[in-house]
C-alpha cells in the first residue's frame, strides 16, 4: 500500500483521458450509499463533509470538477485500472504501476480516513466516494490496449464517440432518473450482493467489459439489442456501487 504523502509528491505523465461517470451517475451512487450508512458512519462522514445528504452527494463529483487544476494531476490515474484482455485476476504489480490506479487508491484513501491526519481527510473522502463508483463502470477496468475503451470508437444515434464515453454518459442519461429517484428505484437488498474488496470489484468490471461491453464492433452503430443489455448492466453496476460504498464506509467506521 502506498503512503498518502508520497502520492501527493509525484507528478505523472498520463496516457489515458480521465473520463468518469457523469455527474449524475456519481450522484446516483452516492445517494444510494447515503441510505445505507449507519448513524455512526454518517456522523463521521458529516464531521468531514458537513451535515446532510446533499453535502455527501455533491462530494461525489469533486474529483471530476478539479481535473483542469494542475495541482491535482497526481490524482488522474486513480480513476481507473486497465488490465490485459486475457486477465481474470487483478495483478497489482502489473496492473497498478507505482500503485497509481483505482484499486490501490481505494485502499490508500480508506487508510487516510481511519489513521491519517485530519487535514487530509476531506480530499480522501471525496476521492473514495468518487473512485469506488468509477471502479464499477466496466470500462474503468477495461483494456490496456485501447485505454479502457477511450480509443474504441462507436456510433450512437447521429454521433461518433468513444465506447468509454458512451458508457460513462449516454447510458446514465437513458435511465431518465435524477439522483433522488435513483436512490429509491435502484436499491439492492442486503442479501443480493457481497461487499468484497476493490481487487474483486476490478475483476468483476473487467469481465463484464470483456464479455458484454466490447460486444459491439469498432466503428459500428450501437443496435437495440446492445442497448437493452447495456441499460441493464449500468443500472446494476450503479446499484451495486451504491450499496458497496455505503457498506465500505460502515466498515471503516
Amino acid at each position: 500500500m502506498i503512503r498518502f504523502n508520497s502520492i501527493c509528491l509525484l507528478a505523472l505523465v498520463f496516457t489515458q483521458p480521465a473520463y468518469s461517470f457523469s455527474d449524475l451517475g456519481h450522484k446516483m451512487v452516492a445517494a444510494i450509499a447515503w441510505q445505507k450508512l449507519t448513524p455512526y458512519a454518517k456522523q463521521n462522514v458529516e464531521r468531514i463533509l458537513g451535515v446532510g445528504e446533499k453535502r455527501f452527494v455533491n462530494a461525489s463529483v469533486w474529483a471530476d470538477h478539479i481535473k483542469s487544476d494542475e495541482r491535482f494531476n497526481y490524482l488522474k490515474p486513480m480513476h481507473y485500472v486497465n488490465m490485459p484482455k486475457q486477465a481474470t485476476v487483478y495483478n497489482r504489480k502489473q496492473d497498478c504501476k507505482k500503485d497509481k490506479c483505482a484499486v490501490q487508491a481505494i485502499h490508500t484513501f480508506s487508510d487516510v480516513l481511519t489513521t491519517g491526519k485530519d487535514k487530509d481527510k476531506l480530499l480522501a473522502l471525496r476521492m473514495l466516494i468518487h473512485v469506488l463508483a468509477d471502479l464499477h463502470q466496466p470500462l474503468h477496468a477495461g483494456l490496456k490496449e485501447d485505454r479502457g475503451g477511450n480509443w474504441y470508437e462507436v456510433k450512437y444515434q447521429d454521433a461518433h464517440l468513444s465506447l468509454h464515453k458512451f458508457w460513462d454518459n449516454q447510458l446514465v442519461k437513458r435511465m431518465k432518473l435524477d439522483w433522488q429517484e435513483a436512490s429509491l428505484q435502484l436499491k439492492l437488498s442486503d442479501r443480493s450482493v457481497s461487499l468484497g474488496q476493490p481487487e474483486i470489484w476490478a475483476q468483476e468490471s473487467h469481465q463484464i467489459a470483456i464479455n458484454q461491453v466490447y460486444q459491439v464492433k469498432e466503428n459500428s452503430l450501437i443496435n437495440e439489442q446492445y442497448l437493452k443489455m447495456a441499460d441493464e448492466v449500468i443500472k446494476s453496476r450503479i446499484s451495486i456501487a451504491g450499496w458497496r460504498l455505503g457498506m465500505w464506509l460502515n466498515k471503516l467506521w
